[in-house]
């Protein structure tokens, strides 16, 4: 577990050196490679992995997972909601998946760009499952991980 937390820290504060207030979004995060992406026939079998820094290190901890051109992780650390609702369309439906698995709300829970309440955080997630409904897109929701301390919000 002390591993995991210690791996999350690093994506969070590495991510949050890079965040720009001209990109809070972080658009441009995967920007290179969902454009080399749209090269890859896209078979009808691709499933898009979206959420924060637990999402994103799953690609780190299991690579080989991530090598079949179906399975694409577009986790980024430290993200929450309304900013993955920010950058939903180009991130999963501009790639035209069967299925997004969303794993969100740690983040807004510990505060990272702000506070949040449980019905902020509800509102952006039915955002994106609305808007991967309109798109043919099939959503599949993770449960937010218990949590007792954020480390960097205390």
């Amino acid at each position: 577990m002390l591993r995991i937390q210690s791996v999350t820290l690093l994506f969070f504060f590495f991510n949050m050196l890079n965040m720009s207030a001209q990109d809070w979004a972080q658009l441009d995060y995967y920007y290179e490679q969902n454009d080399s992406l749209a090269q890859v026939p896209n078979n009808g079998h691709r499933i898009i992995f979206y959420g924060n820094s637990i999402t994103e290190g799953w690609k780190q901890w299991h690579p080989e997972f991530f090598h079949n051109a179906n399975y694409i992780n577009r986790g980024i650390g430290g993200q929450t909601t309304p900013q993955m609702l920010i950058r939903f369309r180009q991130d999963v439906v501009d790639l035209k998946p069967k299925a997004v698995i969303i794993l969100a709300g740690i983040n807004d829970i510990a505060g990272n760009t702000g506070h949040s309440t449980l019905k902020m955080i509800m509102a952006n997630i039915e955002s994106m499952c609305e808007i991967a409904s309109a798109n043919n897109i099939k959503v599949y929701l993770c449960s937010v991980l218990p949590a007792f301390d954020f480390p960097w919000r205390r």
